[in-house]
């Protein structure tokens, strides 16, 4: 383990010529924007890698580029040079395993596995309630809500998105009397606290999941559907049940856990995995079966 990055604090899982491994923190935007002030990892990442800040690629970077290649959406160094290496992308407030290409031939070779399905990624979630069925899987289409655009929801005409689930562990109670003792060490005395509606709470559950198509807050949206959101998605969960959750889960209970893919160069199949972050074991401590 390696980390690396004065303002961002970053952990490489893996690093070769060829690609980076990294743990994501949670809180950090990906993709730069107009309406984003902040650091992103696109900018971390041409800060912190001297390949891709000074854009040093192997000699023989080529060899990677998929035969089928086709420059309809660029050469592959335009495309690297738009994505800054970024083969896939997290939310903001998803932490886990990310993976990204130091040079043109990794990346176009990585967007193609992507494409195809050949990327088998797994995260890990706390849900509210409790599952009927212990594993099984959502396959329903994905779109954009129409009352607000940022969102999405499960639409008769959305793009196509298969997410598969696995109940890890079931938890049937909370333990509302730490959450008071650690907020009054905190906050001091506050008897709102104990009037808040946490008859709302009917267990939770952590689950795993498969996405089996890479549509943007797929996991959180399939969830929601299922009648399990995410603990601590203020996005999708409600309000009600958001200002419970803010009190002792501050972010969307998401984690990137594994990820597997075939090295570009090596045609070896790989897999990296990350532990759940401090902030979200810490969650659990809540919570108990």
């Amino acid at each position: 383990m390696k980390i690396v990055g004065k303002k961002i604090k970053i952990e490489i899982v893996h690093e070769d010529e060829d690609l980076l491994v990294i743990n994501k923190p949670p809180g950090l935007v990906v993709n730069r924007a107009e309406t984003i002030k902040t650091e992103t990892l696109q900018d971390w990442l041409e800060n912190n890698l001297s390949e891709i800040k000074n854009r040093e690629f192997p000699k023989n970077w080529q060899a990677q580029i998929p035969a089928e290649f086709k420059s309809e959406y660029g050469t592959p160094e335009e495309i690297f040079e738009s994505r800054t290496g970024l083969a896939h992308r997290l939310d903001k407030d998803t932490s886990g395993v990310m993976l990204i290409a130091k040079h043109p031939g990794s990346l176009v070779n990585l967007l193609r596995q992507f494409r195809l399905r050949e990327v088998q990624k797994m995260y890990t979630c706390l849900t509210h309630g409790k599952f009927a069925f212990q594993k099984g899987e959502v396959n329903l289409p994905l779109g954009r809500k129409q009352a607000d655009r940022k969102l999405f929801a499960v639409v008769p005409d959305g793009r196509p998105a298969l997410t598969k689930y696995e109940v890890e562990s079931l938890f049937t109670i909370f333990n509302l009397q730490k959450l008071i003792s650690d907020f009054e060490k905190s906050h001091g005395t506050d008897h709102n606290l104990k009037k808040k509606r946490f008859s709302l709470y009917d267990g939770f559950s952590l689950v795993n999941c498969w996405p089996k198509t890479g549509r943007t807050h797929q996991i959180r949206v399939h969830m929601a559907y299922l009648k399990h959101p995410i603990v601590g998605d203020v996005q999708y969960i409600g309000k009600k049940r958001s200002k419970l959750d803010n009190l002792w889960c501050h972010r969307q209970f998401l984690h990137a856990r594994q990820i597997e893919f075939t090295h570009p160069k090596t045609g070896v199949k790989v897999q990296y995995s990350t532990d759940l972050t401090d902030d979200l074991l810490s969650t659990l401590t809540y919570v108990s079966f």
